[in-house]
Parts: C-alpha cells; sequence; structure tokens
C-alpha cells in the first residue's frame, strides 16, 4: 500500500518518466499554454486529473474540455495534445507502461 500526497509545489510525485512502473507528476499549465502539435506515448497509458481550472484537449477524432474534478484518459499510443488553456490550470498527470495487448 503506497499513499501519495497531491499538495505541495508542482513536480514528479512518483517514479520516472517512461519507466516500468508508474509516474505520476503535478503540472502547472499558465494562461496561453498549448502544445503544437500531436504526439504519443508508445508504451504508456495517460491519465490527467484535472485539480484546479481547464485544459483543453484535442486528438484527430475529437476535442473537450475538462475543468476540476474531471480525469481524462489516453489510450496507449493515442496522438493527443493540450491545445488551450483559458484559466490556469493544475492537474496530475498518471502515466502506465503497458507491455502487452492483453492488459
Amino acid at each position: 500500500m503506497k499513499k501519495f500526497s497531491f499538495k505541495g509545489n508542482p513536480g514528479v510525485i512518483c517514479g520516472k518518466e517512461n519507466n516500468k512502473g508508474l509516474f505520476i507528476r503535478k503540472t502547472v499549465f499558465p494562461v496561453g499554454y498549448s502544445e503544437d502539435r500531436d504526439h504519443h506515448h508508445p508504451n504508456s497509458f495517460e491519465f490527467y486529473l484535472i485539480l484546479r481550472g481547464r485544459l483543453k484537449f484535442s486528438t484527430k477524432e475529437k476535442s473537450l474540455t475538462a475543468s476540476e474534478g474531471s480525469l481524462v484518459y489516453f489510450e496507449k499510443a493515442e496522438p493527443h495534445r493540450i491545445i488551450k488553456v483559458t484559466k490556469e490550470a493544475e492537474a496530475i498527470l498518471l502515466k502506465k507502461l503497458g507491455t502487452t495487448k492483453s492488459e
């Protein structure tokens, strides 16, 4: 059993980016933040838990706005990006590598 605190400053809470375990990072997105192009994580499932503010996400098929209390999930290797931050947002990013099709 493990317990994680999301209070405090932004930064890595658990693990290392693209490790074989769990990776958790708290991030603050400033007003005006956007990503230039889609990106994907070939082996990881990715979750954004919105703690404060709003983030607008986009995939090739659709876009959606997530606000405080929302959880956004991207499948392994699903291209995506953050396209708009109109109010400073704080989110928890959770990533877990997946290694087989049966997971």
